[in-house]
């Protein structure tokens, strides 16, 4: 990893100064230049020409620096090797018929960002206490995690070429650094080979580490001397004579790894996860490091995740998986990542941990194709959030013109996305559907102590405070059928109250009051006289329903079970009684229709049940109380297990199942509802549920009704 981009800056720094022709630039008597270039700084230099073929004639390399010029000439390999104090360039001839892929051609000399050796540097390591003066090297590289996923940063931190007079010349220089941090060498060359020795030295001895040859495989990792210095020392070159050498290093610091700099552990402690597909993410780990390292990546909610990890050693990996419910792992001391991983659906996060006996270098990344919803990585949740507030691993929507889009499928029947509202006084928003799909999209507006649902509409313009809401999404179609929707939450600005003073001329229109009034009370006058013998009467209400109240009861009733029993139903004759019931006295229908099959009674709501002759149907009467019932919906079941199904429903109310939707219930009314039931149950009951002053509120009778007795009669 390193050692790629180490050649990727070498390719890119010699580019950028010396320039290559080919094929030919230029002729001069039959010969033609193939390379050429050159360079303004000072210090050594070395440049050889190689012929991969049995012979390449006319090879000559023409070397011009500090106003000399020398020609070397050979058919199989030409170069040329020495100090320049202000320029140098040079030029590859050969004769016709030898062309670029015939010559290996390589060179050493300092570019721009080169360190380069002014004095001749110490043959020895010093003892220790005796290194005041010595040359030391600051390779210091900030390439950890995700810094330098651009080539805006060059990866290999320190480039150092110097050279050797002779065979006997040696150089030696330290490495800044300190415990537990990491040296990568990404590359070491010179004229012929050339070795590169590896020392400690502390405040009582010194001593060397490792032996390493221009030949060896790199980049090499090494591990920072616990309590020492470490030392490079450049000797015993092959070639004799004037030795260029280029050094190319890097230190890792382990105290700036966290993303906040700071060491990195075997447990992360750095916060939030980094976010999902800003990787790859790379790093080192020492061999002295016995706890490792460790990353914290975001993951979703049912995601595939793809794993590409690449480590230069062993190692043993633990992965976490974290959830809104708590961690736990998937894989344990594991020598290598898995290829694929699926999270699960209250996923939040992944961390890997992983350590090491020697000093090695990682990279982790991770990808998925997996389908984003809305501005959430992986699925959507599919439900509302608790007491315990949002999730605050989600990203949340801003009310704006961008476009979202999201699925639903197979287990995956509801999503719930998260809203910002950041003007003080609210917002006014509403939504637009991006397209056909069968879902329904709801906008609630939740309280920001306890998150119940305060209001909501089904996309069109709702008034929401400051804070965070929800968007639910829900798909209208089977559980088994994926489908694709998009939305756009519009802005349609902020909710600003009127301020504006009022003045009371109530006082103009007193006599007005006045006269109204009396023409008010004079009808009510007139009712209560009529009425008196119901008013004040102590009789019990049935005894004081009028005869021709009765009769239409009983009509009404009488006009329900003929058009319920019969094959085909008019639902507008149906209807039609079921609302003049709504329109009758309450107590004259009790009376006069006998006692309900079920009768429950509470503050908020009274409901009653009867049978219909000849027919598997129920006609339900609901007495509201003083509150409304929003959201309410009844729900028909046998407490003995059996299925049961609504077939029809009059006046018209969507249900689906077992479950019949009513919307919401005003206070003080009375509606009849007619329903059909499917299915063998032996009992049935039912449970009356909604929202009562923004809390859930259900009503369940206690006893069941003998279902089956019913249908046999």
């Amino acid at each position: 990893m390193e050692g790629a981009r180490a050649a990727l800056l070498s390719l890119i720094l010699t580019t950028s100064i010396v320039f290559f022709g080919y094929p030919a630039l230029a002729e001069d008597g039959g010969s033609t230049v193939l390379i050429e270039g050159g360079s303004e700084r000072s210090g050594p230099a070395w440049l050889v020409a190689e012929c991969v073929e049995i012979s390449c004639p006319g090879l000559e390399l023409v070397v011009m620096y500090d106003g000399s010029e020398q020609v070397i000439s050979d058919q199989h390999r030409v170069q040329w090797s020495g100090p320049f104090e202000h320029n140098i360039s040079w030029k590859v001839n050969v004769d016709e018929g030898v062309d670029a892929t015939d010559i290996m051609f390589d060179t050493i000399f300092p570019v721009e960002e080169s360190l380069v050796e002014t004095d001749d540097l110490e043959e020895i390591v010093p003892l220790p206490g005796d290194q005041d003066g010595s040359f030391e090297l600051d390779a210091t590289s900030i390439c950890q995690l995700s810094r330098c996923n651009s080539l805006d940063i060059a990866p290999t931190a320190s480039v150092f070429v110097g050279s050797l007079e002779d065979a006997d010349d040696m150089d030696s220089f330290r490495i800044l650094g300190d415990n537990d941090d990491v040296v990568v060498i990404d590359d070491f060359r010179g004229r012929g080979v050339i070795d590169l020795e590896i020392w400690e030295s502390n405040a009582e001895s010194k001593s060397l580490i490792d032996v390493l040859s221009s030949g060896n495989e790199f980049p090499i990792i090494l591990d920072y001397p616990t309590d020492s210095s470490l030392w490079l020392r450049v000797a015993h070159p092959t070639d004799s004579g004037y030795t260029p050498y280029e050094i190319s290093l890097s230190r890792f610091d382990d105290q700036s790894e966290a993303p906040e700099s700071g060491e990195l552990r075997g447990e992360w402690d750095h916060g939030r996860h980094l976010e999902f597909g800003s990787g790859p993410y790379f790093g080192h780990i020492s061999g002295f490091d016995v706890d490792g390292d460790s990353l914290l990546l975001q993951a979703g909610s049912k995601m595939d995740i793809t794993t590409n990890c690449i480590f230069s050693g062993e190692v043993l990996i633990d992965i976490l998986v974290k959830t809104v419910n708590g961690s736990y792992f998937i894989d344990e001391e594991i020598d290598s990542c898995p290829e694929l991983i699926t999270t699960p659906a209250d996923a939040f996060s992944l961390e890997f941990r992983f350590r090491s006996n020697i000093a090695i270098s990682w990279g982790i990344d991770i990808s998925s194709d997996s389908i984003n919803d809305g501005k959430m990585i992986g699925d959507a949740p599919d439900y509302l959030w608790g007491e315990s507030g949002p999730w605050d691993h989600h990203e949340h929507v801003l009310p704006g013109p961008l476009k979202l889009s999201g699925s639903l499928g197979p287990g995956d029947n509801v999503d719930v996305h998260i809203f910002s509202i950041e003007d003080e006084n609210g917002s006014r928003v509403y939504l637009r559907d991006g397209g056909s799909s069968p879902v329904n999209f709801q906008i609630q507006s939740l309280d920001q102590h306890n998150w119940n649902i305060l209001n909501y509409t089904n996309g069109s313009m709702i008034s929401v405070p400051n804070g965070l809401h929800a968007l639910r999404v829900e798909s209208l179609s089977s559980s088994d059928v994926g489908v694709e929707y998009g939305f756009t939450l519009f802005y349609a600005g902020e909710d600003i109250p009127d301020d504006a003073e009022l003045s009371d001329l109530s006082y103009l229109f007193n006599d007005l009051y006045i006269f109204l009034g009396v023409i008010m009370i004079v009808p009510l006058a007139v009712v209560i006289w009529w009425e008196r013998k119901r008013l004040f009467s102590s009789t019990k209400g049935s005894e004081i329903i009028e005869a021709h109240e009765r009769r239409r009861l009983r009509r009404l009733r009488e006009r329900l079970s003929k058009e319920i029993s019969q094959s085909e139903i008019d639902e507008r004759v149906v209807e039609s009684a079921l609302h003049q019931l709504g329109d009758s006295p309450w107590s004259g229908i009790i009376s006069e229709w006998g006692s309900p099959l079920i009768r429950h009674m509470t503050d908020q709501i009274e409901v009653c049940a009867w049978g219909v002759e000849m027919g598997s149907s129920l006609i339900l009467g609901i007495k509201v109380g003083p509150e409304d019932w929003k959201m309410a919906a009844i729900r028909f079941h046998s407490p003995e297990g059996s299925l049961v199904g609504i077939d029809n429903v009059s006046p018209k109310h969507l249900f689906r199942g077992d479950e019949i939707f009513l919307d919401t219930l005003e206070s003080g009314s009375r509606t009849f509802i007619r329903m059909s039931i499917e299915g063998s149950p032996s009992v049935l009951t039912f449970q009356l549920s909604g929202l009562v002053g923004g809390e859930p509120v259900a009503a369940a009778p206690r006893s069941a009704i003998d279902w089956q007795s019913l249908e046999s009669e």
